[in-house]
């Protein structure tokens, strides 16, 4: 029986990860937590598995007082029950640096003295509390959850909150349930929020504005713990599932070029101006063959900074719609990327070979009580119909027989939840969203034709829209969209990138000029 990872669906709405386009990462063991002692302190990162024996041996080390939880999802309840009590039987300290979910959150709780670090920004510094579930069927498991109910009694104290810690524990519709509390000197308004599962529309979670981690008792302390990260700990800058290794020369030249090439106006100038100013996790974006750009500052991450630079360069107002690209993120250059993706892109596609059978990873099956009546404004991951009205459905081989011809698709990915995309395909991003605001679903709408059109300027060329997978409504929503925008030769494929990549094709990296919402 396991605590299971968080949902990547709450953690990216609570910490701005984006980490769904093209986040950076650690290096840390697969499956099992990595572990390095530092001095006095025991650092851990990754997921939780069987690491009972790699605690009890740093623990061990004479003079170590505290352990530092570095971004860890969770995972294995045993063993953050027995780390959990083995930390507070040795009376050590804890320290969250980042997030640290499910069974590392049982494992911080046996810290003596309980606080977060310094080390990442304020939205990306969480606790995350759920109950346990089966790590195979992920269903729920109530029998398990006294004994973790009594573990975060005793840690807590006399600021114990039997009724919020029972809704953590108990109301739970699916493994990704959560209760999430931030950093309190950082984001003191923010709470606790807890959902009731992975897809929960953050609408519709429970907020409690007037708790938070030190009034709960989870946390002994509101002063921040000032950390050296080990080496082997710290994230690496990577954008579009590339390493940022060597910072751009000559920043200052270029951005006077980029003001003067993309700039009509003395606001774009002093946009770039200001951007020149801001500390970190920003990008500009260039409109293709003519004048605009966008730009962000002080995002939570690199992935943030370059999608929202290329929204607000595809939707600048007072002109007309256009496709961008991302030049510089911090001091880094992508001017090269696009290129060489394209050329990717290009020798992906002479590769691709028709697969023995005509689909894969069961993109036929399921769905057939399932109906799309509409868009649909949540519940994204969720088994698909297996046809949609008035659109051909397309299978894994024929999609690959399409490329092959002389008459390619046009393809859009209308997720990127991959740094693999299928070869020609352009994304799209968060294209497969709906809304039941008809104010909000309004706009979008107009920005979503827009992009279309841009990315698919023929109405009557076939086009293929695709996401994740047969799980995935985003696609549906984006074919039922342009079905409606007056699209005459509409796939929809079902198996997107998972049924894609189960047959073995080749995929080349995935890259976007668009961005929905």
């Amino acid at each position: 029986m396991v605590m299971g990872m968080a949902s990547k669906t709450i953690r990216h709405w609570l910490a701005c990860a984006a980490a769904l386009l093209m986040g950076a990462g650690f290096s840390v063991a697969a499956g099992a937590m990595t572990l390095e002692v530092k001095a006095n302190q025991i650092f851990a990162t990754g997921p939780v598995d069987d690491d009972v024996r790699k605690f009890e041996d740093a623990l061990n080390i004479p003079g170590v007082d505290t352990v530092v939880f570095v971004n860890s999802p969770g995972g294995d309840l045993r063993t953050g029950m027995v780390v959990g009590r083995m930390i507070a039987a040795k009376g050590v300290n804890t320290v969250i640096a980042g997030y640290c979910v499910s069974a590392c959150s049982i494992m911080f709780m046996g810290g003596k003295e309980r606080r977060f670090s310094s080390e990442f920004r304020p939205a990306l510094t969480y606790i995350g509390i759920h109950g346990a579930h089966d790590k195979t069927t992920r269903q729920v498991s109530p029998t398990m959850q006294p004994q973790i109910y009594a573990f975060y009694k005793t840690a807590m104290g006399d600021k114990f909150d039997a009724a919020l810690m029972n809704q953590a524990l108990y109301q739970m519709d699916d493994a990704g349930a959560l209760l999430v509390l931030l950093d309190p000197t950082r984001s003191p308004s923010a709470g606790a929020v807890h959902c009731r599962a992975a897809q929960t529309p953050k609408q519709l979670c429970s907020k409690f504005p007037l708790v938070d981690a030190l009034s709960l008792g989870i946390i002994t302390a509101k002063d921040l713990v000032s950390l050296t990260l080990p080496e082997a700990f710290k994230t690496i800058p990577a954008v579009l599932g590339r390493a940022l290794n060597t910072p751009m020369d000559g920043v200052a030249a270029y951005l006077q070029d980029f003001s003067d090439r993309q700039c009509a106006t003395d606001r774009c100038k002093l946009a770039v101006s200001n951007w020149a100013q801001a500390k970190e996790h920003k990008a500009l974006a260039s409109r293709a063959g003519a004048r605009g750009m966008g730009t962000a500052v002080n995002r939570d991450s690199l992935a943030n900074a370059i999608g929202a630079a290329v929204y607000f360069c595809n939707h600048i107002q007072g002109l007309l719609p256009a496709l961008c690209e991302p030049e510089i993120v911090n001091g880094f250059d992508l001017r090269s990327f696009y290129p060489e993706f394209a050329k990717l892109h290009t020798d992906a596609l002479a590769l691709i070979k028709l697969p023995a059978d005509a689909t894969y990873a069961n993109e036929e099956y399921g769905g057939g009580f399932t109906s799309a009546h509409g868009l649909r404004t949540d519940t994204y991951s969720d088994i698909t119909p297996q046809t949609l009205p008035g659109i051909t459905t397309v299978r894994t081989r024929e999609l690959a027989q399409m490329l092959r011809s002389g008459k390619p698709p046009v393809v859009v990915d209308v997720l990127g939840g991959s740094h693999a995309a299928i070869p020609s395909a352009q994304g799209f991003i968060r294209a497969g969203l709906a809304f039941a605001d008809t104010r909000i679903e309004a706009a979008f709408e107009t920005r979503f034709n827009d992009m279309l059109k841009l990315l698919a300027p023929d109405m009557a060329q076939p086009l293929v829209l695709y996401c994740a997978g047969r799980n995935c409504w985003h696609s549906v929503n984006a074919a039922l969209r342009a079905q409606k925008l007056g699209y005459t030769a509409i796939y929809w494929y079902r198996g997107g990138l998972e049924s894609w990549q189960a047959a073995q094709l080749p995929t080349a990296p995935f890259m976007f000029r668009a961005v929905a919402h």
